[in-house]
């Protein structure tokens, strides 16, 4: 018998600048569980009984109401957000986050732009209130809600209070801090030396508005695609949703509102007429037809068709 998809049990962890919200995480600071007709078991043993030996897609949401994300670059890992709101007591002007190196402040610095942008880190260690000088080097990039971010590897990134996000991302634990605004409790100092010579200062930021039906980003490790009103689509096992409004079925399983799932077995899934969710399958398992009206349009990394 087809294992049917089941819903993802969140963990909250926090954090100094606010929380993480883990539906699909499994760490020794914690670890997401799987609720199904059998009851509810930890994520990492059920991936286990079920075969597979491998984390999946880690799917979470970040909620920065004390502070700043870390501004950081990642060697490998990809990272997809969907813009969940913002709050306006904390941003009035709208939301924002740093992406991307500031290109106007590269071509009056030319080939001193990476060496005066880890003077101002190095500063700004030791004296804080120098933080809005690493900043600066740093596109900062309006957001609204719906909107979705694709940060590759090597791109320097910080989501700033207020915003809360959706992320899908590579399941791997690696980082480097360029700066933070907030203490650092996961290591000793920050990594400005080595965040400034990985960082590609080439990337151009790539936010677009919310994905219609069928539209599909591709990264190099996963697929984000979107299920609109009455769409429907074949998934293939291991795929992580997200469903952000409306009602996602497969069979008799269904999926209401805020409610993350992980599907263990191909199955096509089936939107309400007033649903938008978002699918994560994996790189190379992506070829399921879609059923829905149209076929698939996909968009790689920097947001080309």
């Amino acid at each position: 018998m087809q294992l049917p998809p089941a819903e993802l049990e969140p963990v909250v962890v926090e954090k100094p600048w606010g929380r993480e919200i883990w539906y699909s995480g499994v760490e020794a600071r914690g670890e997401s569980r799987v609720r199904s007709a059998g009851g509810s078991v930890p994520l990492s043993r059920y991936l286990r009984e079920h075969g597979r030996d491998a984390d999946v897609v880690l799917l979470k949401a970040l909620c920065p109401d004390k502070g700043d994300l870390y501004m950081e670059v990642h060697d490998a890992k990809w990272e997809v957000y969907v813009v969940d709101g913002v709050d306006e007591s904390l941003r009035p002007d709208g939301g924002a986050m740093l992406l991307g190196a500031n290109q106007c402040r590269r071509r009056v610095l030319g080939e001193e732009f990476r060496t005066a942008l880890l003077e101002a880190a190095q500063e700004a260690e030791s004296d804080g209130t120098k933080l809005p000088r690493v900043a600066g080097f740093l596109n900062a990039v309006a957001l609204r809600s719906g909107d979705l971010v694709t940060i590759p590897p090597r791109m320097p990134h910080s989501l700033l209070r207020g915003v809360r996000v959706i992320e899908f991302q590579t399941p791997a634990f690696e980082r480097k801090i360029l700066a933070a605004s907030q203490p650092v409790t996961t290591q000793n100092g920050w990594d400005s030396a080595a965040a400034v010579a990985a960082m590609d200062v080439d990337l151009a930021p790539n936010v677009r508005r919310r994905p219609g039906t069928g539209e599909a980003t591709r990264t190099a490790d996963f697929t984000i695609v979107a299920l609109g009103p009455d769409a429907s689509r074949v998934v293939p096992p291991w795929s992580v949703g997200w469903v952000q409004a409306g009602e996602i079925r497969a069979g008799d399983v269904r999926f209401g509102p805020r409610t993350a799932f992980v599907v263990p077995a191909q199955v096509e899934l089936r939107a309400s007429n007033d649903a938008w969710a978002l699918v994560a399958e994996e790189f190379g398992a992506n070829a399921a037809r879609s059923c829905s009206n149209d076929d698939v349009k996909e968009r790689d990394a920097t947001g080309r068709a």
